[in-house]
């Protein structure tokens, strides 16, 4: 009771101060320049053979979803400020349990106050398992409704011409609903950073850092906290590639119920992270590879290894290629075998058509497959996609609004 007493506190404390937060540097911008607004609207048709990704039963299934989106914000010399909303409505002929409608809110900001920089992130999701969970859990062959809230703040501060120092904090909350006996839990998750960014040249720099992570899950009752140290370098090695990396390694205390009452166990492990990206005068590739520990609904962290990979080239002016391939391993951070140990694997090459200035088509394909070590079958998906996008030229909210007087 005293930890979602506390959990309560610390949740109302950090979105008062988000709230305060977005009120200064709303206000400290009000006389910048103007504010601009795009929408965009985006109608799409599938089909997909495996909707859940399910072993038992695949279902296959055509669809389409619609996509209502709008961007808006404003730039000066001391600040930006940038509010984004979307809402997505999906239909399945043939899976009509999954039709839902989805929804976003975000919020980003920055403000330059001397030699500090203030900077506020918050979103807000309402979406479902179905995509939610791809990153940790798996479990996608649900449709349960799910809600995120987070919010980050962050500092930075100047302290030399090659040298700042930057700090951080965030915090997660996480709700499913009607998930009765599935292993869908709440969970909130805290973050908080410090690191120290050196400029040793123009094109090449190294940096230091302090974590802490926090990871609460109330209706299981267990806790974990994660501290971790790590260290690394970024190089500019042209003029169009860079590249990054930090090595480190965390530790990690958890508590979790049992018949004989809390188990308490400490474990230790490796984090990291290297991106490697490269410019084209058509197109731009970038790659990484990250370990690190993931908040996830089974009531537990998760070590994720994640691999990510995007291309994208212009071979004609009104012709683009696009592929992005992802993959995740996820396991317990003690290494005991659950059943949340997993392997995904994700890829999807598309081709863009961009019809007039506002108006574009996409042709696309999307390959999933995924392996619990626990269960003795794997599952994929193929999927097709046709989309039709309209986006609107930005435009000045003057004439309209008085949020650009």
């Amino acid at each position: 009771m005293m930890g979602r007493t506390t959990n309560s506190r610390l949740r109302t404390g950090i979105l008062k101060c988000g709230a305060c937060s977005c009120l200064v540097l709303l206000t400290a911008s009000a006389r910048a320049s103007q504010w601009y607004v795009e929408p965009r609207v985006s109608l799409d048709t599938f089909y997909d053979d495996n909707v859940r990704l399910s072993t038992i039963d695949p279902r296959s299934t055509a669809g389409g979803n619609l996509t209502a989106a709008v961007e808006s914000g404003r730039r000066t010399e001391e600040s930006e400020i940038g509010l984004s909303a979307k809402v997505l409505s999906l239909y399945y002929t043939d899976a009509s349990d999954l039709n839902e409608t989805d929804g976003y809110l975000g919020f980003t900001s920055i403000y330059q106050l001397g030699r500090s920089r203030l900077g506020l992130d918050a979103t807000f999701d309402y979406d479902s398992t179905l995509t939610s969970e791809v990153e940790t859990s798996g479990l996608v062959q649900v449709e349960k409704r799910h809600q995120r809230v987070r919010v980050k703040p962050s500092w930075a501060y100047t302290l030399t011409d090659r040298a700042r120092v930057e700090a951080n904090l965030s915090y997660q909350d996480d709700t499913y609903q009607d998930v009765e006996v599935i292993p869908l839990f709440d969970y909130s998750f805290t973050t908080a950073g410090m690191s120290l960014i050196y400029g040793l040249t123009e094109r090449a720099q190294v940096f230091g850092g302090l974590s802490y992570d926090k990871y609460d899950a109330d209706q299981v009752d267990t806790q974990s906290s994660n501290y971790g140290v790590q260290a690394g370098a970024s190089y500019l090695l042209t003029e169009t590639m860079s590249l990054s990396s930090y090595a480190g390694v965390r530790n990690t205390h958890a508590e979790t119920p049992t018949f004989f009452g809390t188990e308490k166990t400490d474990n230790t492990g490796p984090i990291f992270q290297v991106e490697l990206k490269k410019s084209y005068d058509q197109g731009q590739l970038r790659m990484s590879a990250e370990r690190s520990l993931l908040p996830s609904s089974s009531g537990t962290l998760l070590d994720t290894t994640a691999l990510r990979l995007s291309w994208d080239y212009q071979f004609e002016p009104r012709w683009k290629f696009l592929f992005s391939a992802s993959g995740y391993r996820n396991r317990t951070p003690d290494g005991e075998v659950s059943r949340d140990d997993r392997d995904y694997l994700a890829f999807s090459p598309s081709l863009q058509h961009q019809l007039t200035e506002s108006l574009r088509l996409d042709l696309s394909y999307r390959y999933r497959w995924q392996e619990y070590d626990l269960q003795t079958s794997d599952a994929s998906s193929n999927a097709v996609y046709l989309s039709l996008q309209y986006t609107m030229a930005k435009e000045s909210l003057s004439k309209w609004s008085v949020l650009g007087k």
